[in-house]
């Protein structure tokens, strides 16, 4: 059996918030209950890794759970955590995880100067990826087709290798949240109306959105899969017995099977938790959210994206009229609207119009920004990537950074003084809430 510590780097998105690293406790449990023993170290939080053994692999996430569907592309911190992991256990293997690695394995590789890169979902592949090196495989790139292959007669094959398989979700252990700082991670919590930051802890009930929307990476996939619902009651449970009374949904479509969410909104109820959600405009329209409220939502995230998000050709058909319906819906069930805003689509009218910024100081709903980055892992990057790279897919994440850097500077409007003025509307998130430190 090995030793095994998973390293979470810190990153600028921590000013608000240090959500949970719900993937990483996902993989530690389960390879803890394969025998390993186990440690993490969250850069965000801890300044050096938790007493014990030395391990000898150091499994190294590009990006977390709750920031994988917007990953960055400055691999700067990451690289920065895997130089204090190894400077600090230098005999350890080191493997880095999560969507960089997935996507640009060979050049995730070699930007983090670490061993191996495992493709795959990442607590999957985190937990998969010590089993094929417990096996022996010493390919740089893990995968599925290195999972029972004899490293001597492993072909190249490059960036065409398959993700490792997800582990179902019924057969992982439950999350390891004795081997984190539970306590300190926080999220938005609502306090007497407001968004406040506060001790939250973290659920993934399903994983997966059915939606196309060509801008979205989707870490989990575009096929729904739940948990059973005994097994998200658990998860609730065990964070409320060490005092995280308030939780965050990570599922992306909050409602979308209603059987399923209505189940886990029964059991929910009297349960003394509240917590936040995320979801789509036109999936609140179709549920009856009082009955949210009574299982102590009190507060949704909607992709609210722009209001002519319908018109922009990204495949997300959900009109003006549906947010505000949506956002008044909620507000009127006693729960706080929170609308993400995308900065930047594609012939967005109201972008180049500077619709958008009046359109966000109206909306009745507190907002966040996302700037749009092209991404690899979404049609949408497939399609313009090579448009701003000399007509080839860029092979690098230095080259994927230019090319979003041009394609900001060819967008027919100025998004630096849009975000600029965003930021400085009484309803924008941030300035609601007090940054972390």
């Amino acid at each position: 059996m090995s030793r095994v510590c998973l390293v979470i780097p810190s990153n600028k998105f921590d000013q608000y918030f240090i959500q949970v690293p719900l993937d990483i406790l996902m993989a530690a449990g389960q390879l803890r209950a394969e025998g390993h023993e186990v440690s993490i170290w969250d850069q965000r939080l801890q300044d050096a890794p938790p007493v014990g053994d030395e391990p000898d692999i150091l499994l190294i996430s590009s990006a977390i759970a709750d920031r994988a569907q917007c990953y960055p592309l400055d691999l700067g911190p990451i690289r920065i955590a895997a130089d204090t992991a190894k400077a600090r256990f230098p005999n350890a293997r080191t493997v880095a995880i999560g969507p960089h690695g997935t996507h640009l394995p060979h050049a995730t590789r070699l930007d983090l100067d670490v061993q191996h890169v495992a493709i795959g979902e990442a607590d999957s592949a985190a937990v998969q990826a010590v089993r094929s090196l417990g096996a022996g495989v010493t390919a740089p790139v893990l995968s599925a087709d290195t999972m029972a292959v004899s490293p001597s007669s492993l072909p190249i094959v490059g960036d065409r290798l398959k993700p490792y398989p997800n582990i179902p979700l019924e057969e992982f252990a439950l999350p390891a949240y004795d081997l984190a700082p539970m306590r300190e991670y926080t999220a938005e919590v609502i306090v007497d109306g407001l968004p406040q930051p506060g001790p939250c802890g973290m659920v993934l009930a399903a994983r997966g959105c059915t939606y196309g929307c060509t801008f979205c990476h989707l870490p989990f996939g575009n096929r729904m899969r739940v948990q059973p619902v005994d097994r998200v009651i658990a998860e609730v449970e065990a964070q409320q017995a060490i005092g995280l009374e308030f939780q965050f949904f990570l599922d992306y479509v909050f409602g979308i099977n209603k059987t399923f969410y209505t189940d886990i909104c029964r059991r929910l109820r009297g349960q003394g938790v509240g917590w936040v959600g995320q979801t789509r405009a036109e999936i609140v329209l179709k549920n009856d959210v009082t009955e949210w409220a009574k299982a102590g939502c009190q507060g949704m995230w909607l992709g609210a994206e722009s209001p002519a998000v319908a018109g922009t050709g990204v495949h997300k058909r959900v009109t003006e009229q549906q947010i505000r319906d949506a956002v008044l819906k909620l507000k009127d069930a006693g729960i706080t609207p929170f609308a993400f805003i995308l900065l930047g689509l594609p012939d967005d009218d109201a972008c180049m119009s500077d619709w958008l910024v009046d359109w966000a100081g109206g909306i009745p709903a507190w907002f966040g920004i996302n700037q749009l980055f092209l991404r690899p892992g979404t049609s949408l990057y497939d399609q313009l990537a090579p448009q701003h790279n000399g007509g080839v897919v860029p092979a690098s994440w230095q080259e994927i950074q230019r090319v979003t850097q041009q394609y900001r500077e060819s967008y027919p409007a100025d998004l630096d003084d849009q975000e600029r003025r965003l930021t400085a509307l009484p309803n924008y998130l941030g300035n609601a809430i007090v940054p972390v430190g």
